[in-house]
C-alpha cells in the first residue's frame, strides 16, 4: 500500500508470489534470490537478467563452481573476465586463497578459510603473519601465552589466556617448586616440600635451603620428636642420648632405648655403652679393626674437621640472618603467619555468628599497635647492629689471644668455656646442633686426658645442663609462636569486621542510590579497604622481622661474653652491614606505613560518618558530593604513596599472597555450590595414572534414580601406550559394597556395565568393540537402567577414514526387583579408583583406571569431575588433563545454545553490529517443549519490549512510554504455538517506528500499530534476564527463563555469538536430543495420551511406570481389542491389573498418598503378575480360557491416563518413565512428546503433592449426617452440586486469585502455623531441611520441632532480619546466624542441616555457615508435630527469644525433608496460599476452607447489631454462625442473596435481600443485621428487609462462641465462603481477628488479594 493508500502490485521480480500488504516486502524469494523485493542474489550467486524480464541467479565460480567452494559475496562477468567479490577471509581474483588473518586451502573441495584463532593473544602489529596460512598455527603469541592457538599461558606463567587474558608470573618459591600449573598457578612441590607456594618442608622433613627438595628427618628412637633442625638436620635427644640423629648413647651413659640412655653407675663415670660394664676411663678408637690403639692425633683431626663443619653451619646461619627479610627463615615464618591467617579467615567465615561487633576505632587501635611494634623493631635492629659490632671486636681480640697461646692448659680453659651450659644453649639457638657441641666436648676431654693427663670432671653434668637448657629454649620459642599467632588472630578478626562493615555500608548505599552519586563514594571507600589490607600484610611482615631480629640480638649478645673461636670470624665480618640494610628497610616500611595511616584517616572518618548517616537516613546530595571530593583528594595522595609502599614491601616480603579465585580450577567445587547453573557446564577431564581416584558428590535426590539411572561420560584410553588390562572405571552405590549399586569396568578387553538391584549381579559386556580396538581419542559412553533393564552405549567419533560408529548391548536383571534403592547416608560415587577404606563389590574389585575421563551427565543433568568431595593421588601437573575436541560427535556440531531455565545471554550496545532504521528486524530460531519462557527482552527504565512463550503460544508485549499503557499481542492461533520440540524461526519487524510485524517460520502472523516512537533500547536479553530487571515492572514479574535451544539470533540480519558476549551467563553450546524428550506427563482427570505400537498385552507383556496422585481412582494404562480390555488402574487407592476380566489387585490400598510409586505388570503364558515398589507383589495363575488366540503383535492403540472410550474414570496426577515391551524396538522410556493424541495433558511440571489437610478440607470425608444440618442450610451441603447450581453465573472475581504454586502465606496472627506429623525416625540422627522464603518481617518463627518437654529442639527463625538456625546437643547449643539480612521481600532458598552435633545453614547456595557443639554421640529425640510458620501459644519461648517466638509474616514454599516433600499436614491455622499481585486491608477466607472463632464476650443473644463489609468471590457460603441456647443464628450468601436464618428452638424464620447490583460484581458490600428478640432486620447496601418471628417465652439470652466465614463440619457446612471481609463490628465494638480465640484453616488475617 502506497502513501496515497493505493494498492500496488508486488514488485518481486517474478521470484515471489506474495508480499507484505503494508510495506511491499516480498515473502519467500525463490531461486537463490533475496532482498526485500527479491532484487538481489544470495551469497555466491550472480545476477543474470533473462529475456522475459525475470531475474535469475547463477552460481559463481569463485574459485570453484561447486557450492562448497564458492566463496563470493557476488560476482559479475565483464566480457570474458569473471570478477569475484570475495567473502570475508578470502583473497585473490577468484577468491582462490585465504586473506591475511585466515588459513586454509580454498582450492581443495570441501576446504575453506577459517579465521586465525589466536584468542586475541597474537602480536597485533604482525597481522600478515598472525598464523600459518595453511595449518593455522599461531606464530607470534604474546602476553606470556603459548600453544597452537595461544590458548594457554607460557611456561612459568599462569592464568586464563582466553577470557581474562591475565597470564602472570607464577609466585611459587623457586627453591621448593618443581612446576607451576599454567592455568591455576598451583605450585607443585619438590619431594618433601609443602605449602601453597612450596615454601616450607613437610612435617618431619628438613633441608629446604638446599633447593633439592626436603629430606625426611632420620631421627633415632631416642629423639624427643620426629622433627629436626631445618638447616643441620640434627635432632633433639632424650636424656643420655647423643649423636646427630640421637642414634647412640653419650659417653657416661648406656642402655640405649626410645626413652634415652641410663647414666653409668661407675666410680669413674665411664662404662660400656652396650653392656654398662664400668671402664676406668673414656676412650675412642681409631678404627673398628684395631680397638686397642688409642689415637689422639686422629681425635684432633676429627676435632678440626668438626670445627670446619661448625664453620659451615654457622655460615648457613649467617645467610639466614643477613637476609633476615628475604631469607628462608623469615620467609618460612611469614608463610606460617599467612597460613595461620588463612585458617583464621576460613574459620571466621564459617563461624561469623560468634564474632564480636567491633567497629572502626578498635581496628585503628590495632593498626596503632602494629605501628608501635614497628618502632620497637627499629630499636631492636639498632641494638642488634651495635651488639654485632661489639662481637666482632671481641672476637678479633680472642683470635689474637688464641694464636699467641699454645699451652695445653689454655685448651683446658677453652674446653671448660665451650661446655658451659649457657653458652651451649646459645650455640643451640644459633643453629649449631647439640650433638656437635657434645661431640666436640667429648673429643677435647678424651684427647687431653691421653696426651697431657689433664682431667676434666662433670662432663656428663654439663651435657645434662645443655639438654635442659635446650628444652627450655624450645618451650620459649613455642610460647613466642603462640603469642604471634594470637596477635595475628586478633588483627585478622578486626580486619574481617572492618571488611564486613564496609560491605554493609556499600549495600546500604546501593539501596539508597537514586542519582548515581553514591557509587563514586563506594569506589573511594573500596580504596580504603584495600589499603587496610596492605597495612595488615605489612605489619605481619614487620612483626616477623622484629621477632627474628630480637632472637639474632640475643644470640649475638650472649656470644660476646664467651666467643673466642677463630672460625667465627667470617660470620661477623659483614653482619653489621647486612643488619644495617635490614634496619633501613624496616625503617622505610615503618615510615611509609605511618604516611599511609595518616592519609587514610580522613577516609576512615568519612566511612564512619556515612554509615551513621545511612542508618539515620541523614544524607543529601551536597553532603555526599563533598565527601566524594574529600575522598578523591585522599585517593590521589594514595596513588603516590601506595606504589612506594609496595616497592618497600617487596624487599621485606619477597612473595605476596595471590588471589587466584577465578582462574583456579581447583575452585570449581565452590563455584558449583555458588552458581551451579553456570559452573556445572565447565567440562574438563582428569587423567588417571592407575593409582588416583576421585570421589564425586552424589546426587542429592535419590528418588530420581530409583526407576531410571543414566550416566554418560567421555573416556580415552591409549592401547598402544598402556596395554588394556582389567580395570575399574566408576562406581555408584553403598560405601561398603552392599545393597544396590551400579558401575562400569574393563574386563577381558570389553567394556562392562555392572549393576545389582538387590539380587544377583548383572554384567553386560560390550563385546562388539573390544577396548584394545578403540582409537586413542575421547569416546562417548552411556549406561542406562530402566527398571531391571540395562543398556550400555558406545559411540566412537568419526576418524579420517571411518564414519561415526555406534555400538549397543542390553541385558536385564533376574527376578522382579526393579528399583535402585540405597541409603542417602551411605551412597558414594567414585571414578577411576577407590581409596583403601572403600569396599567394592567383587565384580568391580579391579585395578584402578589408566587414561582420561570426563563426566557428562547423570540422569540428563550435567555433572563434572571437579564437583568432587575428595581426590586421591590426583596430580594435575604430572597427570595433565587430556584435551577433548568438543565438536567430534555429530550431535554437537550444530551451532546452537542450550538454555536450562536459569541463565540468559546479554548483548550490550546492539547497534554496534547494525543500526535501528526504517525497518528494524530481530530474528531468533528456537526449539523447546516448555510452556513458558522468554525469547528476548529489552528494557530501558519504564520502557520495555518482551517476546515470550506463554502457555505454549507466542506472546508479544511492549511499552515505549505510551499513554494508554502496554501494547499486547496474545492469541491462541495455531501458528503461534511453538513448543512442539521443533525449530521455529520467529521474526519481529519494527516498521517506520510505528508498526510491529510478527512472522513465524517466515509467514506473517500478526501486525500491531502504535504511536510513532523510535526504539529506545541499546541492550537486549536473550532467553531470560536478571531478577532485578524482571522485578523492575509488574508486567515482567511473572516472566520465566527459557528452557530449550536457540539456534541463532540476528539483529538486522547480523549474527551474534551468544557465548562470546560478556554478559552471557548460564548457557552452553550444543543441544542434546534428550532435552526435548518428555518422560513425564500430568493428567487433570479429563486428559489422556494415546499412541500405537506393536504389542501383545494379552499374551506376552511387560509394562512399568511411575505414578503419583491424590485421587483414589483413575485409569493408568488402557488397551482394547474388540470386546477384550487390558487395563492398569487405581481403585480405592489400590493398583489393579485387568486382562480380559482376570483381575490382579495389590495388597496395599493407600497408593494415592501423593508419593511416587513404581509398578510393573507382566503377562506370560503361565501367570499374571503385578509388583508395586518392589514390595507389594501379587500373582494369579493364568486360566486356560485366557489362552485363546489373539491378533498377536499387531499395531495397536493404547492410552495412558485415560481413554476416549473406557468406562474407567480418567487419572488425575503424574505418570513418568513409562515403558512397554514393544516388538519393534528395545525397552526404553516412552517419549510422550511423540504421541499422536495429547488431550489436555501437560508435559512439563508434575505439580502433584500431598496437600495440607486443613487447606484441602473439601477433600475430607464428610463425617456429619445431612440431617444434622440446619434446615435452611441443607442446600449448602458440600455433596455433588444440585442441577440448579450448574447454571449459576460465577463471580466476577475468581475464587482462586493468582498465587505462587504450592506456596503458603503465614502471619496476621501471632500463632499462624501448620502442623506436620509422621516424622521419620532418621530425624533423631540427621536431617536435611530445605525451603524457599519470602518476607519483610524482622522477627518471627519459621520452623520449630521439639520433644514434649522442649529439652531437645531445633528451630529456624528471624531476628533483626537475619536468619538464625539453632538446636541443642544435650545442654549445649549450636546457633548459626547469618551475617546478611534476608527480609527484603525476595525469594531466598534456605537449607538447614543437622548431623549429630554439627549444624550447617546454606542460603541461596552462596552463603554456607557451619558450627558444631563440643559434645557428640548424644541422644536426641523429638516428637510430632513439626511446626511451620509459628507455634501454639506459649510454646518455643523456652528456647527462642520472645519476639522471635511468634509467627513470621511472609511466604514459604518447597518445604522438603531429605529431598522429599513434607506433605503430612494435620492442622492449619491462619495459613493461605501465597497470593501474587497487590493486596489490601481485610481478612481473606480462601477457597481451601477456614473460619475464625470469636470469644464469648461478643453478645449475640436476643438483642444485637452486626455490621460488616464483604466482597465475595463465590455465590454461596456461610458468613457468620452462632449457636444459641435453643437453636442457632446464621447469616450466609446463597445464589447471590444475603440470607439471615434464625432458629429459636421452636421454629425457623428468615429474611433475605437480593442487591440490585448483585453480590458477585467484584464490589464491596455493607451488611447490617439488627435483632430485637423475634424481629430481625437485614440491610444490604441500603436495601432493607425484615422478618418477625414467633415469640418464644422460653428463650434465654446466653453467650456462645461466634464463627465467622464458616464453621466446623460437625456444626454447619464444609462449603467455604470465599472472599474478603473488613470492618466487622458487633454492638458498636470493633472486632479484631488478630485477637480471635482461634483462626482455623486457610484464613489470612490483615490482608486480602486486591480486585
Amino acid at each position: 500500500m502506497s502513501v496515497q493508500n493505493i494498492c500496488l502490485p508486488c514488485n518481486c521480480k517474478g521470484q515471489a508470489d506474495y508480499c507484505e500488504d503494508i510495506t511491499g516486502v516480498c515473502f519467500n524469494c525463490k531461486d537463490h534470490s533475496t532482498g526485500d523485493f527479491c532484487e538481489m542474489c544470495e551469497d555466491g550467486y550472480m545476477l543474470a537478467p533473462s529475456p522475459d524480464g525475470r531475474h535469475t541467479c547463477r552460481p559463481c565460480a569463485c574459485p570453484l563452481s561447486v557450492p562448497s567452494n564458492n566463496f563470493a559475496v557476488h560476482c559479475e562477468r565483464g566480457g570474458a573476465i569473471l570478477r569475484c567479490k570475495c567473502q570475508e577471509g578470502y583473497a585473490g581474483h577468484f577468491c582462490e586463497r585465504c586473506a591475511p588473518g585466515y588459513y586454509g586451502n580454498p582450492m581443495a573441495i570441501g576446504n575453506s578459510c577459517k579465521r586465525c584463532d589466536c584468542n586475541s593473544n597474537s602480536d597485533p602489529n604482525l597481522i600478515f603473519s598472525e598464523c600459518h596460512n595453511v595449518t593455522g598455527h599461531c606464530q607470534h603469541c604474546w602476553g606470556n601465552t603459548s600453544g597452537v592457538n595461544c590458548e594457554r599461558c607460557a611456561p612459568g606463567f599462569y592464568g586464563d589466556a582466553i577470557s581474562a587474558k591475565n597470564c602472570r608470573e607464577c609466585k611459587c618459591n623457586e627453591c621448593g617448586t618443581s612446576s607451576c600449573d599454567d592455568r591455576t598457578g598451583v605450585c607443585h612441590c619438590k619431594p618433601g616440600v609443602t605449602g601453597r607456594l612450596c615454601d616450607q618442608c613437610e612435617e618431619g622433613y628438613s633441608g629446604f635451603s638446599s633447593c633439592q627438595g626436603c629430606r625426611r628427618c632420620e631421627c633415632g628412637p631416642a629423639s624427643l620428636r620426629s622433627t629436626c633442625h631445618h638447616l643441620t638436620h640434627s635432632c633433639l635427644c632424650r636424656p643420655g642420648a647423643g649423636g646427630r640423629y640421637c642414634e647412640r648413647c653419650l659417653p657416661g651413659y648406656w642402655d640405649y632405648s626410645p626413652a634415652g640412655c641410663q647414666k653409668c653407675d661407675c666410680e669413674s663415670g665411664h662404662c660400656d655403652m652396650h653392656t654398662g660394664e664400668c671402664l676406668p676411663e673414656a676412650a675412642t678408637y681409631c678404627s673398628e679393626k684395631d680397638k686397642t690403639q688409642l689415637c689422639c692425633d686422629n681425635c684432633i683431626w676429627h676435632l678440626i674437621g668438626d670445627l670446619r663443619l661448625s664453620n659451615k653451619t654457622l655460615d648457613q646461619l649467617k645467610v639466614g640472618v643477613l637476609n633476615i627479610s628475604t631469607g628462608a627463615a623469615a620467609n618460612d615464618r611469614l608463610k606460617y603467619y599467612n597460613y595461620t591467617a588463612q585458617r583464621l579467615q576460613v574459620h571466621t567465615h564459617i563461624k561469623k555468628n560468634q564474632y564480636t561487633d567491633g567497629r572502626l576505632p578498635p581496628v585503628r587501635e590495632i593498626l596503632s599497635r602494629f605501628s608501635t611494634k614497628l618502632t620497637d623493631a627499629q630499636g631492636s635492629l639498632q641494638k642488634a647492629a651495635s651488639t654485632i659490632q661489639q662481637t666482632e671486636d671481641r672476637n678479633r681480640a680472642s683470635i689474637l689471644k688464641f694464636q699467641g697461646n699454645e699451652d695445653v692448659t689454655q685448651n683446658s680453659t677453652f674446653t671448660e668455656m665451650f661446655v658451659d651450659s649457657e653458652n651451649g644453649t646459645q650455640m643451640q639457638s644459633s643453629g649449631m646442633s647439640l650433638e656437635m657441641v657434645n661431640y666436640i666436648t667429648v673429643c677435647f676431654c678424651v684427647c687431653l686426658r691421653v696426651c697431657t693427663c689433664t682431667s676434666v670432671q662433670n662432663v656428663s653434668g654439663y651435657h645434662a645442663a645443655i639438654d635442659g637448657a635446650s628444652e627450655k629454649l624450645m618451650e620459649k620459642t613455642e610460647r613466642l609462636s603462640l603469642a604471634d599467632r594470637d596477635l595475628v588472630q586478633r588483627a585478622d578478626e578486626h580486619a574481617d569486621e572492618l571488611d564486613r562493615q564496609a560491605n554493609q555500608l556499600e549495600e546500604d548505599l546501593r539501596e539508597s542510590d537514586a542519582n548515581g552519586f553514591v557509587q563514586k563514594a563506594i569506589s573511594a571507600a573500596n580504596v580504603y579497604n584495600n589499603i587496610v589490607k596492605y597495612i595488615h600484610d605489612a605489619n605481619i611482615t614487620s612483626l616477623t622481622t622484629h621477632n627474628l631480629s630480637q632472637r639474632a640480638e640475643d644470640v649475638c649478645h650472649r656470644n660476646t661474653q664467651h666467643t673466642s673461636l677463630h672460625p667465627l670470624h667470617p660470620f661477623t665480618d659483614r653482619t653489621p652491614q647486612r643488619l644495617e640494610f635490614t634496619l633501613e628497610v624496616a625503617e622505610g616500611t615503618l615510615n611509609r606505613s605511618a604516611e599511609v595511616l595518616q592519609t587514610i584517616t580522613p577516609i576512615s572518618s568519612k566511612v564512619e560518618e556515612w554509615a551513621n548517616n545511612m542508618r539515620n537516613d541523614e544524607y543529601s546530595t551536597v553532603a555526599y558530593e563533598q565527601a566524594i571530593q574529600s575522598a578523591g583528594e585522599a585517593v590521589e595522595n594514595l596513588n603516590v604513596l601506595v606504589p612506594k609502599l609496595l616497592d618497600k614491601l617487596k624487599v621485606v616480603e619477597q612473595k605476596k599472597p595471590i588471589n587466584n579465585v577465578t582462574t583456579n580450577i581447583m575452585r570449581i567445587r565452590e563455584l558449583i555450590a555458588q552458581a551451579r547453573s553456570v559452573a556445572k557446564k565447565v567440562q574438563v577431564s582428569m587423567k588417571f595414572n592407575g593409582q588416583s581416584s576421585v570421589e564425586v558428590h552424589p546426587p542429592s535426590n535419590l528418588e530420581d534414580l530409583k526407576t531410571v539411572t543414566s550416566i554418560s561420560l567421555f573416556m580415552r584410553v591409549d592401547p598402544d601406550k598402556d596395554p588394556i588390562e582389567d580395570r575399574f572405571i566408576l562406581y555408584l552405590g553403598d560405601r561398603n559394597g552392599r545393597k544396590d549399586y551400579m558401575g562400569l569396568a574393563i574386563k577381558n578387553d570389553n567394556l562392562v556395565y555392572v549393576y545389582n538391584l538387590g539380587g544377583e549381579d548383572v554384567e553386560i559386556p560390550l563385546g562388539s568393540k573390544p577396548v584394545s580396538q578403540w582409537p586413542a581419542v575421547f569416546n562417548y559412553i552411556k549406561v542406562e537402567r530402566l527398571g531391571r533393564h540395562g543398556k550400555v552405549f558406545l559411540t566412537i567419533p568419526s576418524q579420517s577414514s571411518t564414519d561415526e560408529q555406534k555400538f549397543i548391548q542390553k541385558g536385564e536383571a533376574p527376578g522382579t526387583d526393579s528399583l535402585f534403592d540405597i541409603d542417602p547416608k551411605d551412597i558414594v560415587f567414585f571414578v577411576g579408583g577407590v581409596p583403601a577404606d572403600v569396599r567394592l563389590p567383587p565384580p568391580l574389585s579391579l585395578a584402578p583406571f589408566v587414561g582420561c575421563i570426563e563426566l557428562g551427565s547423570l540422569n540428563n543433568d550435567v555433572i563434572s569431575l571437579y564437583n568432587f568431595k575428595e581426590t586421591h593421588k590426583m596430580d594435575v601437573i604430572t597427570s595433565a588433563p587430556c584435551s577433548r575436541y568438543k565438536l567430534a560427535f555429530s550431535q554437537s556440531r550444530i551451532a546452537s545454545y542450550l538454555f536450562d531455565g536459569t541463565g540468559y545471554a546479554l548483548i550490550n550496545n546492539i547497534e554496534r553490529r547494525g543500526k535501528f532504521g526504517v525497518v528494524t528486524r530481530f530474528d531468533i530460531s528456537v526449539r523447546t517443549v516448555a510452556n513458558n519462557g522468554v525469547l528476548f527482552l529489552m528494557v530501558n527504565e519504564d520502557k520495555f519490549f518482551l517476546l515470550e512463550i506463554k502457555n505454549g503460544f507466542l506472546r508479544l508485549m511492549y511499552d515505549f512510554g505510551f499513554s494508554k499503557g502496554p501494547e499486547l499481542l496474545e492469541n491462541n492461533l495455531p501458528k503461534l504455538q511453538i513448543n512442539d520440540a521443533r525449530y521455529h524461526e520467529v521474526s519481529v519487524i519494527y516498521h517506520q517506528s510505528k508498526k510491529v510485524i510478527l512472522l513465524v517460520d517466515k509467514s506473517h502472523v500478526k501486525s500491531m500499530e502504535n504511536p510513532k516512537t523510535t526504539l529506545p533500547f541499546s541492550d537486549i536479553y536473550i532467553g531470560g534476564a536478571p531478577s532485578s530487571i524482571l522485578k523492575s515492572r509488574p508486567e515482567l514479574s511473572a516472566v520465566v527463563s527459557l528452557k530449550g535451544c536457540v539456534k541463532g539470533f540476528q539483529f538486522q540480519k547480523k549474527d551474534f555469538n551468544l557465548l562470546e558476549e560478556p554478559g552471557t551467563i548460564g548457557i552452553s553450546s550444543g543441544c542434546p536430543e534428550e532435552s526435548f524428550m518428555s518422560r513425564k506427563a500430568y493428567f487433570t482427570g479429563e486428559s489422556y495420551l494415546g499412541s500405537t505400537a506393536k504389542i501383545s498385552p494379552f499374551d506376552n507383556f511387560e509394562g512399568g511406570l511411575n505414578f503419583r496422585t491424590l485421587q483414589p481412582g483413575g485409569l493408568l494404562f488402557y488397551l482394547s481389542e474388540g470386546s477384550d480390555e487390558f487395563s492398569i488402574s487405581l481403585e480405592n487407592g489400590a493398583v489393579v491389573m485387568n486382562s480380559r476380566g482376570t483381575r490382579v489387585k495389590s495388597h496395599k490400598k493407600q497408593y494415592n498418598d501423593g508419593r511416587t510409586h513404581f509398578l510393573v505388570a507382566t503377562v506370560n503364558s503361565q501367570k499374571y503378575s503385578l509388583l508395586v515398589d518392589d514390595k507389594d507383589k501379587q500373582e494369579k495363575k493364568r486360566p486356560s480360557s485366557a489362552n485363546r488366540s489373539s491378533s498377536g503383535p499387531a499395531v495397536k492403540t493404547f492410552y495412558y491416563g485415560g481413554s476416549p472410550s473406557s468406562s474407567f474414570k480418567n487419572f488425575t496426577g503424574c505418570i513418568s518413565y513409562a515403558y512397554i515391551n514393544r516388538q519393534d524396538r528395545d525397552i526404553e522410556p516412552e517419549d510422550f512428546q511423540r504421541y499422536t493424541e495429547k488431550v489436555q495433558t501437560s508435559l512439563q511440571d508434575c505439580p502433584v503433592q500431598r496437600p495440607p489437610a486443613a487447606l484441602m478440607s473439601r477433600h475430607r470425608e464428610h463425617t456429619s449426617r445431612v440431617s444434622s444440618l440446619p434446615l435452611g442450610l441443607m442446600e449448602l451441603k458440600s455433596d455433588d452440586q444440585e442441577p440448579s447450581e450448574l447454571n449459576i453465573k460465577p463471580c466476577y472475581l475468581s475464587s482462586s486469585p493468582r498465587a505462587t504454586r504450592q506456596a503458603f502465606h503465614y502471619g496476621g496472627i501471632a500463632n499462624s502455623r501448620q502442623h506436620y506429623t509422621d516424622l521419620p525416625d532418621s530425624l533423631s540422627e540427621r536431617s536435611h531441611f530445605s525451603l524457599s522464603l519470602k518476607t519483610h518481617s524482622s522477627f518471627g518463627l519459621i520452623f520449630y520441632v521439639s520433644d514434649v518437654q522442649e529439652d531437645n529442639f531445633m528451630a529456624l527463625f528471624l531476628a533483626n532480619g537475619k536468619l538464625v538456625y539453632t538446636f541443642n546437643v544435650a545442654d549445649q547449643r549450636v546457633k548459626i546466624k547469618s551475617e546478611e539480612k534476608y527480609n527484603d521481600g525476595a525469594w531466598h532458598n534456605v537449607i538447614f542441616i543437622r548431623d549429630g552435633n554439627m549444624g550447617r545453614l546454606i542460603i541461596d547456595g552462596l552463603t554456607v555457615l557451619e558450627d558444631r557443639a563440643q559434645r557428640s554421640n548424644v541422644s536426641w529425640h523429638v516428637s510430632s508435630p513439626l511446626y511451620v510458620g509459628g507455634v501454639p501459644p506459649e510454646r518455643a519461648q523456652k528456647n527462642i527469644q520472645r519476639n522471635s517466638a511468634y509467627s513470621f509474616t511472609g511466604c514459604l514454599k518447597n518445604l522438603q525433608l531429605d529431598g522429599q516433600w513434607l506433605s503430612s499436614v494435620a492442622e492449619t491455622f491462619g495459613v493461605t496460599p501465597c497470593f501474587e499481585g497487590l493486596s489490601e486491608a481485610g481478612t481473606y477466607f480462601s477457597e481451601e476452607g477456614g473460619y475464625v472463632v470469636l470469644d464469648e464476650t461478643f453478645d449475640l443473644g436476643l438483642r444485637f447489631e452486626i455490621v460488616m463489609e464483604v466482597r465475595p468471590r463465590v455465590a454461596s457460603g456461610v458468613l457468620l454462625h452462632v449457636r444459641t441456647a435453643e437453636g442457632y443464628f446464621t447469616m450466609y450468601i446463597h445464589h447471590g442473596e444475603v440470607v439471615v436464618l434464625v432458629n429459636d428452638g421452636s421454629r425457623e424464620f428468615f429474611t433475605k435481600v437480593s442487591p440490585i447490583q448483585g453480590l458477585c460484581a467484584g464490589n464491596w458490600h455493607r451488611i447490617t443485621v439488627i435483632r430485637d428478640a423475634n424481629v430481625v432486620q437485614l440491610d444490604v447496601d441500603s436495601e432493607v428487609n425484615h422478618v418477625v418471628g414467633p415469640l418464644n417465652p422460653s428463650s434465654t439470652d446466653t453467650r456462645k462462641p461466634v464463627f465467622i466465614g464458616g464453621a466446623p463440619e460437625s456444626i454447619a457446612t464444609r462449603k467455604a465462603w470465599v472472599g474478603c471481609m473488613r470492618n466487622l463490628t458487633i454492638n458498636n465494638s470493633r472486632v479484631s481477628f488478630s485477637k480471635a480465640v482461634l483462626v482455623s484453616g486457610a484464613v489470612s488475617v490483615g490482608t486480602c488479594p486486591a480486585a
